[in-house]
């Protein structure tokens, strides 16, 4: 259910936005940026070729209970109501109940779930338009970073304020680019793992130093899986499992051979429009992995940016769904459940659940096609 609310300008006039979906745990949600300072050499999106840093956000679960807010930077929705020439405000506007700064809970209470690391798709939306996922895994516990790459997205913020604009929606690279900002997607990821010691310090929220899970939309997804093999010797923290959200996959992990098995459990969400276009990458690395692997397809005319905010977004202002196609909120709904489900198994409870593809699982998700899977459960 989204809820309307009522902000008001400067002059006083009455501008109409809307909240995005409730969460469904027990906890509030808190954030804290932090710039983690990362050289980047032979850097495509950086004006110089060299990165300087990346942009980190931590979500984490607190017993304060925020009230909405608006969510998006200010650059970043007007770039969107541009790109999509819609008035000024209707994504602005939109709030979310996320709460800067907030207490954490005490690490005697938090539950002993991995710490998750989310790397965002290429040329946006960036992370923080992820926000109903997030939140939702927030308020049952989990704790998220994501990492945002500067001059990759459309429009990024640091925490004192500063913008950085980047590339665009539209931006097509060619595949030497591309490959490298694949690889120092890896490089970034692998960065921020070693600097989790030092963000649980600085920032005083309770990360899971010894377990985390990977998870990622597009070029962020195939990072992810991509990250079991060119982490595969690191121990600490040991990286239960990824999750790839619509994202072809980049060699090494697409190969046709059984140099693909990451031996770690994997979960790939695909769009009916990514499978539209023939990408097989999928289903063949789930036919390599010899650990639990399973590739589901989301139907309901879904595209590649309905497991972002944009879903809620662009279906709020009128400029897509209907004619069959799936419920922003329905949509927001499977996406939330389904990757919960895998790091509760990966993390906590061991047991597949929602991902069993069950008669009663298939039954209460429809749109949910279980289209292959790799036979041995969970190690």
């Amino acid at each position: 259910m989204l809820f309307r609310i009522i902000l008001f300008c400067a002059s006083g006039a009455p501008v109409f936005g809307f909240s995005l979906p409730p969460t469904t745990g027990p906890f509030g949600v808190g954030s804290k940026a932090w710039v983690l300072d990362k050289i980047t050499e032979n850097d495509p999106v950086a004006s110089d070729g060299v990165g300087r840093s990346l942009i980190l956000n931590v979500y984490y679960p607190t017993r304060d209970k925020p009230s909405p807010r608006r969510y998006i930077w200010d650059g970043l929705a007007s770039y969107f109501e541009k790109y999509y020439s819609i008035t000024s405000g209707a994504f602005g506007n939109t709030t979310a109940r996320i709460l800067d700064e907030a207490l954490p809970i005490p690490e005697c209470d938090h539950l002993a779930l991995p710490t998750l690391l989310w790397g965002p798709p290429f040329t946006g939306p960036p992370s923080q338009m992820f926000s109903s996922l997030f939140t939702d895994l927030v308020s049952h516990g989990y704790v998220i970073v994501t990492v945002d790459h500067p001059g990759e997205q459309p429009y990024l913020q640091y925490p004192n304020g500063t913008g950085i604009t980047g590339l665009g929606k539209d931006f097509i690279p060619d595949g030497n680019f591309i490959n490298r900002v694949h690889e120092y997607r890896l490089e970034d990821t692998a960065a921020v793992l070693d600097a989790l010691p030092m963000l649980r310090k600085e920032l005083g929220v309770s990360l899971n130093l010894t377990h985390v899970a990977l998870f990622g939309h597009s070029l962020g997804g195939s990072g992810a899986l991509n990250q079991l093999l060119s982490d595969k010797n690191r121990t600490h923290p040991r990286i239960l499992g990824s999750i790839d959200v619509d994202g072809q996959v980049f060699p090494p992990a697409f190969a046709n051979d059984s140099s693909a098995d990451v031996h770690t459990p994997t979960l790939l969400l695909m769009s009916e429009e990514h499978l539209a276009v023939g990408d097989f990458s999928l289903a063949q690395f789930v036919t390599w992995q010899t650990n639990w692997s399973e590739y589901l397809i989301m139907h309901g005319k879904t595209n590649h940016s309905d497991f972002t905010d944009l879903a809620v977004l662009l279906q709020e202002n009128g400029i897509t769904g209907g004619d069959g196609a799936i419920k922003a909120e329905r949509m927001v709904e499977i996406t939330r459940r389904f990757v919960r489900g895998f790091f509760d198994m990966v993390g906590r409870i061991g047991d597949e659940g929602i991902l069993s593809g069950s008669d009663t699982v298939k039954k209460e998700w429809p749109e949910v096609e279980f289209a292959d899977r790799a036979p041995r459960p969970v190690a």
